[in-house]
């Protein structure tokens, strides 16, 4: 009988009908993709099953990750998800792997990260890879500090004879020449990580002592490390913390020295205290002008720097470590004005900073970048700007002092405070900003800064990604005065702060927004130009207009080569250019200037 009269017969002696075994209910999973790359995963699937995803960038292209409103997703970087009683939407962006950095600002300034262990260069990892194409100079973030050349114990401590222990910085220092880079020393006098015994207690708890000691370190470093260091951090961090203010007219810049009357702790500073004679003019300061003179003498080749942070502090700590770096050169060329240079030559700004505390621009009255700034903007928003407290504006005051400038330490944290992260300080409980298992976690008590701002923790990629996008405009502008941009860190999760989120890089090396950013700050703002300094070029162009060049003083082919020279100044003033085409003309006209040759005075009747 066939199924059909066998339901009928059934149903006439009134005995029931087996259903039929009812179809499964599916959803479908749709993936919309720019760029160029190949995804799986989509199809029809049934509520509860995984669903598996895929994304394969083309060559030269990264993945952005999947976004989705019924997941919750943006730019999450998952490979599974368990499938809703509803359909699925996924977007997913490939885009061009973000260029060089170091060949972006070759014109510009050199780009650094740092050296943490033997892992960073290991052969074949993500680490080394990174670093070999992204980075141009490395600092150690320990290996090169005191208490590592010169740990405690081996500092004798009857006779206080020094044992120096070079192997691991040597390692860093001869593999970062290897592979073509050049290296910051990282430091040489600081309070911290410091051995105990060369500046405090029986072996180096006076005056005479400690300077002793200092000059002994310093020359033991130098001439071990001559000719294959650029530069050196001399003194690291030497004021106060929440120096917001501070007056030079009305001021002294010592007494927001640590260890000083303003708080703070410094064993150098203790040291230089005891025995100081006042009444001969010395004073616990002194540490500072010593280490620097120890440093010209045992190291000349080396650009000689200070850092510190909060920098930023432009009314404030800025302004101290402006007038302590002028009295230290002032006070030098009385005492050598046999040597031409400046003893503290760089400001270093070690810039540990936060996305919603610290702008990148001055003002519109004081900024270089009007077209970015935007004075009612709040100080998380694109365009806030501050004369106060502001990246722009504190390299104006380092530049106008006659300083340079060294991003020396840098890193964007992404919450409120040092301690506002909603992971606290747990390494282990570090998570990428697009992790979608904490999307939500914005905020903990105590710390809500960012709720009603954002609903999505990922969104703060955005908002960092735009404020590394206005430092390095900010960079970009002053770029003749700047030496060099040091990442602290090649990862968040690497990072000494990871649980701020600080970097360009997610925890896999994935490129984060802010990479983007910062590979090209001028497409992320909207500029069609690229950003250049102008302002060697026009201070040798004013140079150049002041002189006479009508023939009474200089020979004619020497003046026809300085004109020459104007109108291409001209030429690049009016039409714009890169970086290597101001530089190149600034460098034209100087040179024709300097060879510049006078014209035999006419013999005496």
């Amino acid at each position: 009988m066939t199924g059909a009269g066998l339901a009928v017969a059934l149903a006439a002696v009134g005995l029931g009908v087996p259903a039929q075994a009812a179809a499964a209910e599916t959803f479908d999973v749709e993936i919309s993709v720019t760029g160029k790359g190949t995804v799986t995963g989509a199809g029809s699937y049934e509520a509860g099953e995984t669903v598996e995803l895929t994304a394969a960038p083309a060559k030269d292209q990264v993945w952005g990750g999947w976004t989705s409103p019924e997941l919750g997703w943006i730019g999450a970087r998952v490979g599974s998800f368990t499938m809703p009683a509803q359909d699925v939407e996924l977007t997913t962006e490939f885009r061009k792997q973000i260029a060089s950095l170091k060949n972006v600002y070759k014109d510009y300034f050199d780009v650094g990260n740092i050296y943490s262990h033997p892992g960073t260069y290991e052969a074949g990892s993500p680490n080394s890879a990174t670093i070999d194409r992204h980075y141009s100079v490395m600092t150690a973030e320990n290996n090169m500090k005191p208490d590592q050349l010169l740990p405690n114990d081996n500092i004798d401590p009857e006779t206080g004879e020094f044992t120096f222990s070079f192997e691991q910085a040597d390692a860093f220092v001869d593999q970062t020449l290897a592979r073509g880079m050049k290296v910051h020393g990282h430091v040489l006098v600081w309070h911290g990580q410091s051995p105990p015994r060369i500046n405090s207690g029986t072996t180096g708890g006076t005056r005479a002592q400690a300077k002793a000691n200092m000059e002994r370190y310093i020359q033991e470093v130098l001439t071990h490390f001559q000719g294959r260091t650029v530069s050196w951090d001399v003194v690291n961090e030497a004021f106060v913390d929440g120096l917001a203010e501070f007056d030079p007219a009305t001021q002294d810049w010592r007494d927001f020295l640590r260890g000083g009357p303003n708080g703070g702790f410094s064993n150098w500073y203790s040291a230089y205290a005891n025995g100081a004679d006042a009444a001969a003019g010395e004073s616990p300061a002194d540490f500072l002008y010593d280490a620097f003179v120890f440093a010209r003498t045992y190291g000349p080749e080396t650009r000689l720097e200070y850092n510190d942070f909060n920098v930023f502090q432009s009314e404030g700590k800025a302004q101290a470590i402006i007038a302590m770096a002028t009295d230290l050169n002032e006070r030098y060329l009385a005492e050598h004005p046999e040597d031409p240079r400046q003893l503290v030559e760089a400001i270093g700004m070690q810039s540990h900073n936060y996305i919603n505390q610290t702008p990148a621009f001055a003002c519109s009255d004081r900024t270089r970048l009007r077209q970015l700034v935007k004075d009612s903007a709040e100080e998380w928003q694109p365009g806030a700007c501050s004369n106060e407290a502001s990246v722009e504006r504190s390299i104006q005051l380092i530049v106008e002092a006659g300083f340079s400038v060294s991003i020396s330490e840098l890193d964007l944290q992404v919450w409120e405070a040092w301690n506002g992260q909603p992971e606290g300080d747990d390494r282990t409980a570090y998570r990428d900003l697009n992790d979608p298992s904490v999307s939500d976690r914005i905020s903990r008590e105590g710390f809500t800064y960012w709720e009603g701002k954002i609903t999505n923790r990922a969104e703060l990629e955005r908002i960092q990604a735009q404020r590394f996008a206005e430092y390095f405009a900010v960079y970009k502008k002053y770029s003749t005065d700047i030496n060099r941009v040091t990442f602290w860190g090649l990862t968040d999760q690497l990072s000494w702060r990871s649980t701020h989120n600080p970097l360009i890089f997610n925890s896999d090396f994935s490129e984060k927004l802010g990479a983007v950013a910062v590979a090209d700050p001028e497409r992320w703002l909207g500029l069609r130009k690229p950003i250049v300094d102008t302002s060697k070029l026009e201070e040798a162009l004013a140079q150049a207009k002041a002189l006479d060049l009508r023939g009474r003083d200089y020979s004619g082919v020497s003046i026809a080569k300085v004109k020459a020279a104007l109108a291409r100044v001209v030429a690049v003033l009016s039409s714009g250019g890169p970086q290597a085409k101001v530089n190149a003309a600034t460098a034209a006209l100087l040179d024709a200037v300097a060879a510049l040759e006078k014209k035999p005075s006419p013999p005496r009747s």
